[in-house]
């Protein structure tokens, strides 16, 4: 009960940062976590202590192994030859995992579940507590030099991944990816998503968690969505997209990994996974697999390129993701501006189209490949959609006119034009409650046209049989499927459809509305819930919950405690052996006075360990 006394009482004290970096860091579970107490205890689990014991690093548990007796910080180092700062570097380490406790005479003492541990790891043949104690030096990491070509490589591939997400986000935009049960997207997504991104389905599976730890997709459901955040990535500069993937991918790196990998990155270490595993003898693959992932994706954004770290991959290694931004926007090929315009509705981009360029082609044309020259394909149902988005046929020839270096051809004018005149022949909108819709029972949206020839085309499509799609009059048609549905089935099915509100307006409607990211990982964190509400129902010292907590561990460990009662103006202290714990009062043998005495709770003001 000491033990979690002293862990409750310092996890209280925590700031909520430091208390919430301790959750994440020892993967709590907090079903069942009511208070300080039950944190502490879920904490000191002997599984839970042991899980964290296997992720330390051979120096710290070097310190814990030779803390076994209780030492002070100057005999850890003595004994371990160990200059004091590199000791109590170590200690706070150990003290923030919570897997030692410092006692009030400045002796480090591991907590009770790491003897059983040690025991265990020996017995199975893994190194000893007097082996983890003896110094050896690492062995002499292989390295890769920089070169010239490195950052060239680096470069290159940084502007590929950048590129690759993009248009997987597109794609994503147009159809969500599938989910399955582990995890990842299924495999005929990833295909659709690699020819979008003229790709392999294993780089887009790569690409997709990095673009995941960046907060630019979502998995909502059992698909994986484009974000906002992912949106508003997409109308930024190359060297601003890249930035915020490595900036992702830098923290997303382990915390008990961190200070490792990069050190290794700064030497140019080429083998991270063997280099990692000597550091952590006894993490297995609970360190190898996840080093793996982040070398993955390193070298996936030109972090690294050859065995070897680029110059904007070191920056950003040494806290300048700016600077690493900006070594990489020197290192790029121009972005363009203009475009050229041929005969054949194409968009010739002779150059990375800025992502201003980018954005607005691709609302009002189709994208058909991206290389050294982005190219685009201007088509009727292009046109249309820029027109429900709100522009006009004479606004698009303008902003076409504003970007081509040869002008505007007469077959893409005549194609705006002819695109205009049957722009919204077809409408579809939303059966409110009203009027309207007593009239529809049971409908949700209509389709309208003052061309009945084309009302009774649609009511007749045999690919539109799904919509259950019913007169009303011979301009009007009804279906039980809502508005977005019917758009997008009409639009597939190449009818000139437009949405619109209630006024009449064109209404833009996505295949998937976007999804809001509150941060840049796609992961929740349980921690600030927890955290708010262990603040929220934490009293203070003398709340009765607290102490009353208190004495219900020392009752079921059997530990003797020192507790203080308030009389009016008078104060007593007694130390006992609790017993029992009820009716508002503390039953307890004081060995002290050889007799039982019976203190009334309310009473009770202070409770301590005894001794």
């Amino acid at each position: 009960m000491g033990e979690a006394f002293a862990i409750a009482r310092r996890l209280r004290d925590l700031p909520d940062d430091a208390l919430r970096g301790l959750l994440a860091d020892r993967k709590t579970s907090t079903a069942r976590i009511g208070d300080f107490f039950d944190l502490a205890e879920a904490l000191l689990d002997d599984a839970s202590v042991a899980r964290r014991m296997a992720l330390l690093d051979r120096d710290t548990l070097a310190v814990l192994a030779a803390a076994s007796d209780g030492s002070d910080r100057r005999s850890l180092a003595a004994r371990l030859d160990r200059s004091a700062p590199e000791v109590e570097a170590a200690v706070a380490r150990l003290e923030d995992a919570v897997l030692v406790v410092i006692d009030e005479d400045d002796s480090v003492r591991p907590v009770r579940a790491v003897e059983p541990v040690f025991e265990g790891w020996a017995a199975e043949g893994r190194p000893s507590r007097a082996q983890l104690q003896q110094v050896s030096a690492p062995p002499p990491p292989a390295r890769t030099p920089t070169s010239t070509d490195t950052d060239a490589l680096a470069s290159e591939r940084a502007a590929g991944t950048v590129g690759i997400i993009g248009e997987s986000l597109h794609e994503l935009d147009r159809e969500p990816a599938r989910l399955l049960g582990r995890g990842a997207p299924s495999m005929p997504d990833l295909k659709r998503l690699a020819a979008a991104a003229v790709s392999t389905p294993e780089q887009i599976e790569l690409a997709l968690s990095v673009a995941s730890e960046a907060g630019l997709t979502v998995a909502a459901g059992a698909a994986i969505r484009l974000s906002q955040g992912g949106e508003d990535w997409l109308a930024s500069t190359t060297s601003a997209r890249w930035s915020r993937l490595a900036t992702a991918w830098l923290e997303a790196i382990p915390a008990a990994l961190r200070e490792r990998i990069l050190a290794a990155y700064g030497r140019d270490a080429t083998d991270l996974v063997e280099e990692l595993s000597w550091w952590y003898p006894l993490a297995g693959e609970a360190v190898t697999t996840p080093t793996r992932a982040v070398e993955a994706a390193a070298d996936l954004l030109g972090i690294t390129a050859g065995g070897a770290t680029s110059g904007f991959g070191r920056l950003l290694i040494a806290g300048d993701p700016d600077g690493a931004a900006a070594l990489l926007a020197s290192t790029l090929p121009a972005e363009v501006s203009q475009v050229v315009l041929q005969d054949d509705l194409t968009v010739i981009a002779l150059g990375p189209p800025i992502a201003e360029l980018d954005v607005r082609l691709r609302a009002l044309a189709e994208p058909e490949g991206r290389a050294q020259a982005s190219r685009y394909r201007i088509t009727p149902e292009s046109v249309s959609r820029a027109l429900a988005d709100g522009d006009t046929a004479a606004g698009l020839l303008e902003y076409l006119e504003s970007i081509s270096l040869t002008g505007v051809p007469q077959p893409l004018r005549y194609l705006v034009s002819e695109a205009e005149s049957r722009f919204g022949l077809v409408r579809v909108g939303t059966i409110r409650a009203s009027a309207d819709a007593s009239a529809d029972p049971g409908r949700s949206s209509y389709v309208r046209s003052d061309d009945t020839g084309l009302i009774a085309a649609v009511s007749v499509d045999q690919s539109l049989v799904a919509l259950g799609l019913r007169p009303s009059d011979a301009n009007r048609l009804t279906s039980r499927s809502d508005a977005a549905t019917v758009y997008w089935a009409l639009h597939d099915a190449r009818y000139p459809v437009v949405a619109e509100d209630d006024h009449g307006a064109p209404l833009r409607i996505r295949r998937q509305p976007l999804i809001r990211t509150a941060s840049t990982s796609a992961s929740p964190e349980p921690g600030p819930d927890l955290v708010s509400r262990l603040r929220a129902d934490d009293l203070g010292d003398t709340s009765t919950a607290w102490l009353a907590k208190q004495l219900e561990v020392a009752v079921r460990d059997h530990t003797p405690v020192t507790v203080q009662l308030q009389h009016g103006e008078r104060r007593s202290t007694f130390t006992i052996e609790p017993v029992s714990l009820a009716g508002g009062r503390l039953r307890g043998l004081d060995r002290a006075a050889d007799v039982e005495r019976t203190l009334p709770l309310a009473m009770i003001t202070e409770v301590r360990v005894a001794g």
